[in-house]
């Protein structure tokens, strides 16, 4: 997950940015920033109730990175339209993701680290995979993420690298017709026998792992180009191949994250309809009962939040907090969690953005 599409603002700031602009470049729907923070917030209270007798009751948001990716595909979609430079986007985008990924990243490798130097254990297969994590490079190597959720910064990143070389080559106007084909493909290796090709398949998914979950980040395309280019009959049946192909290839996700395949695979269609329910409701302003103080906040710390929460929270705190009943655990996790995101958030992240962007002398990194 990263930290996206627009500036988050603070409650105060809400009327000053209307929704509503002139042309999908500039246009800012804060509801998505909303969107993706509650339901980062609620994949962080099922991280944290994974273990108890409470993971049933949240249990169905296991694929809430759906609709993380979803918004992901709408908004880098805007980022071709509004044509900047490779150099430029390429900029934004990393200061917008790697340097709070290492922030966060070396906070919890800190952690790992002295508990293993205080327990006399050797840190060195653990620096090793910290190194690796921070190129992002080591689940092509066989190397574990430092933290699970990882996985969904190595889809984003590789999601932005493919829009960059996009704009870059000035293709940007093919991937509607191009990313159909890749929707195409995995509706059809879904539903028909792979036979010897089963091999190539798994290969073509393991060294493009964005193949995953494209389902999802081609919705949101095309979520884009029926808000700002009009909802042609075409549209609308791309949309819902998208829409069946990501509940019919549910199963590909063992190659990167396997917590889906434990799902029904009705519930998993039912959620499926909900994100892109909820997600449509967002970008065509219904939503606005959502924009609110408490919103907002976690909009401004969720990305630090997500980055740290689920090792730290539960091999370090959640062992503190042993004796308590488990309700009690997974709230004051998540208020401890929450705090050292806020903490990261105005002391860490925002300071190291702002230097980062002047280094890089992008205008206006916040």
């Amino acid at each position: 997950m990263e930290q996206t599409m627009v500036e988050v603002i603070a409650p105060h700031q809400v009327e000053r940015y209307p929704v509503e602009t002139e042309n999908a470049d500039s246009k800012r729907i804060i509801e998505l920033d909303c969107t993706r923070r509650i339901t980062a917030f609620i994949v962080v209270l099922f991280h944290f109730a994974e273990v108890t007798s409470y993971k049933a009751y949240l249990a169905m948001f296991a694929g809430g990175t759906d609709l993380f990716f979803i918004i992901s595909g709408f908004v880098g979609y805007n980022l071709l339209r509004s044509s900047p430079s490779a150099s430029e986007y390429a900029k934004r985008r990393f200061v917008r993701l790697i340097p709070t990924f290492w922030a966060c990243a070396s906070l919890t490798f800190l952690c790992i680290f002295a508990f293993q130097v205080k327990h006399g254990l050797s840190p060195v297969q653990t620096i090793l995979q910290y190194l690796s994590n921070l190129t992002l490079l080591n689940f092509f190597m066989g190397i574990p993420f430092l933290d699970g959720v990882y996985w969904t910064l190595l889809i984003e990143v590789l999601f932005y690298s493919m829009l960059g070389g996009l704009l870059f080559l000035n293709w940007g106007k093919y991937l509607e017709k191009a990313g159909a084909v890749g929707v195409l493909y995995l509706f059809l290796t879904s539903i028909v026998p792979l036979g010897s090709f089963n091999a190539v398949h798994w290969t073509i998914l393991t060294c493009f792992p964005l193949m995953v979950v494209w389902p999802v980040f081609y919705a949101g395309i095309v979520f884009n180009k029926i808000k700002y280019d009009g909802g042609t009959v075409g549209r609308w049946l791309l949309l819902l191949l998208a829409f069946i192909t990501n509940i019919l290839a549910v199963g590909n996700s063992a190659k990167i994250h396997g917590v889906v395949l434990h799902r029904p695979l009705y519930e998993h269609a039912l959620m499926t309809f909900v994100y892109f329910g909820f997600f449509y409701l967002s970008i065509n302003n219904r939503l606005r009962l959502i924009v609110n103080k408490v919103t907002l906040f976690l909009a401004g710390i969720s990305y630090c939040l997500y980055l740290i929460h689920m090792v730290i929270g539960n091999q370090f705190v959640k062992p503190q907090l042993k004796e308590l009943p488990q309700l009690w655990q997974i709230l004051l996790m998540t208020a401890i969690m929450v705090l050292v995101a806020s903490l990261l958030t105005y002391f860490v992240e925002r300071p190291l953005v702002k230097w980062v962007g002047r280094k890089l002398k992008i205008k206006g990194a916040h």
